[in-house]
């Protein structure tokens, strides 16, 4: 029974190692944000659409503010991480209104500077932004980038809510990629 104790004790503390390591607690995990543009030795997202089978991957990530209002909503797209050509925007969205709006993945459409489309139906987005809150989350592109792309256009259509954007979407365009 002692035995038992110690493996269920040992266990916890194992977990809860994990738990930390995962938190992002540890300053070595953190990304550089003061950077307009960083270039780091390994992948530093938690995302498999980013994650590469080279362990010397390089993930490149530019940082700004890249947003559009419309009404009452703003969305805007803060850093954009690249790693073999795998593109991630971080994205947070903005209600101002007394109504919930709802954003949903289904109506996310990225087209880059040479009119390809991007699906991105892998995207942590919760979609649902209440009442005078902000929401954020990742839109991951579920395709690679073709070559020569510099820049992106992240759509959400299907905007539901009393509130909502006349025509139901709002685009963000000229989102740079890293170099």
């Amino acid at each position: 029974m002692i035995a038992i104790a110690g493996v269920a004790a040992g266990v916890l503390a194992l977990l809860g190692v994990i738990e930390y390591a995962l938190s992002g607690n540890n300053s070595a995990a953190q990304p550089n944000v003061t950077a307009t543009t960083t270039t780091s030795n390994g992948v530093e997202t938690p995302d498999g659409a980013l994650e590469t089978t080279e362990p010397s991957a390089d993930v490149k990530v530019t940082t700004g503010s890249f947003k559009q209002q419309r009404g009452m909503l703003t969305v805007e797209v803060n850093r954009v991480e690249a790693a073999n050509n795998r593109v991630k925007l971080f994205v947070t969205a903005t209600n101002a209104s007394q109504a919930r709006m709802t954003l949903p993945v289904v109506g996310i459409a990225v087209v880059d500077d040479l009119n390809r489309t991007y699906a991105a139906s892998s995207s942590k987005w919760d979609g649902l932004v209440t009442q005078g809150t902000t929401t954020s989350g990742t839109v991951v592109l579920d395709e690679k980038l073709g070559t020569g792309v510099n820049s992106l256009t992240l759509t959400f259509s299907s905007i539901s809510g009393q509130f909502a954007p006349t025509g139901a979407a709002i685009t963000i365009a000229g989102i740079p990629l890293p170099k």
